[in-house]
């Protein structure tokens, strides 16, 4: 197997607005099972997901240990997804069992083992706990807060890794400050430049429009991701995007 730095970014993947004809494409990016902190198993969430029509599912378990269930348990997802697969090859939907990945550092470090970077197959990038504070925001003002989660971005976007980036502005905006909106273009731009996605993720984006407005108008790759914990938030995204488009009458194909 190529180690990930090698493997080219699969553009397929996600989609931009202006491709967008009819509808969102039925993809679901950003899910995590029971293998991390979800309460749906890895097969429970793919079952929900074939009654849905959703056709692309990327699983994209958490790395902390304090979120997935002691050693060996990357092991063992991958070799569910696996087994999974085998079941799915009569049904149009395909599985891609990734990671979600959060930064150690603002120096392109990301939170995992070797394991993990030479055999995910689909690379979340986050900004979780801010390097040097952990998830403790008390003391943080939101000029810090909006600057950390700027900088954290940035290292994002500079890791050749990483093939999106998870809810841009999110833990900024839940537990501090809204995250600028200017900032959020910016991360954009830039992330056309890298041929990177940016994901939109109604669990931290609402309401949606501007941030489609800004997707939109760069043309940046775009990762529908629902941050689903349960089966049942399977596909909340791409519902959300529907509702939320700016042209309503045209008809979705991909960018290849």
């Amino acid at each position: 197997m190529r180690p990930l730095a090698n493997r080219p970014r699969k553009k397929h993947r996600f989609f931009t607005w202006d491709s967008l004809t009819t509808t969102i494409p039925p993809m679901e990016n950003h899910a995590h099972s029971t293998h991390s902190d979800g309460s749906g198993s890895l097969e429970q969430m793919v079952g929900t997901a074939l009654r849905r029509g959703i056709t692309q599912l990327i699983m994209t378990e958490h790395t902390e240990p304090s979120l997935t269930h002691g050693e060996g348990w990357f092991s063992a997802y991958m070799r569910e997804g696996e087994t999974i697969r085998e079941t799915l090859q009569a049904h149009n939907l395909e599985l891609i069992m990734g990671l979600e990945v959060p930064i150690t550092d603002f120096s392109g470090g990301l939170l995992w083992d070797e394991a993990m970077k030479n055999n995910a197959e689909f690379v979340l990038g986050a900004v979780h706990a801010y390097p040097g504070h952990g998830w403790d925001m008390r003391g943080i003002t939101p000029d810090e807060a909006i600057h950390l989660e700027y900088r954290g971005l940035l290292a994002l976007l500079d890791n050749p890794l990483v093939d999106a980036i998870a809810h841009p502005g999110g833990v900024c905006t839940r537990f501090v400050t809204p995250f600028p909106q200017e900032l959020f273009e910016d991360v954009v731009q830039r992330a056309v430049t890298k041929e990177m996605a940016i994901e939109l993720n109604p669990a931290y984006l609402s309401p949606m429009e501007p941030y489609i407005a800004m997707c939109q108008r760069h043309g940046v790759l775009i990762s529908p991701g629902s941050n689903a914990h349960t089966p049942e938030e399977i596909g909340l995204a791409q519902r959300v995007l529907r509702e939320a488009m700016p042209h309503p009458n045209k008809k979705a194909s991909v960018r290849a």
